[in-house]
């Protein structure tokens, strides 16, 4: 490993101390370096072909007419990016269901992004992660 040297104010770094407790870190540096790769991940988005993994949730009223025909029709329509899913009741009316996805970037997020617009889908949010085959 590499040692860093950075400077901040002393708010910044009191804050930075009490995330850093909240969340169970040991140290600064371990803290430091999740962030770090969090942001290198992002920032390896913005390369349409990347290769990733999306995890796409969302919650929808079962009841409504055909909606769940739709999603699984969906998710066949691109069963070269479709690894898993699964199907939770969260309460009488309303279920969730997590897909995990793989392919480049560009074209997991049209898929991600069209699961979600699908109507009667309530909320969702999808989490990319760049997959590198060589780190």
């Amino acid at each position: 490993m590499q040692r860093i040297s950075i400077t901040v104010d002393e708010s910044l770094a009191q804050a930075f101390d009490e995330l850093i407790a909240k969340r169970g870190y040991q140290n600064r540096s371990e803290a430091f370096r999740d962030l770090l790769k969090k942001e290198l991940a992002q920032e390896a988005l913005v390369n349409p072909s990347q290769e990733c993994v999306a995890v796409v949730s969302y919650a929808y009223d079962h009841r409504k007419a055909l909606l769940s025909k739709r999603n699984v029709d969906h998710q066949h329509e691109h069963l070269d990016m479709v690894i898993s899913s699964m199907h939770v009741h969260a309460t009488h009316d309303t279920c969730v269901e997590a897909v995990i996805a793989k392919g480049p970037y560009d074209k997991l997020k049209v898929f991600c992004e069209n699961t979600i617009a699908e109507k009667g889908v309530g909320c969702g949010e999808i989490n990319y992660l760049p997959i590198n085959e060589d780190k």
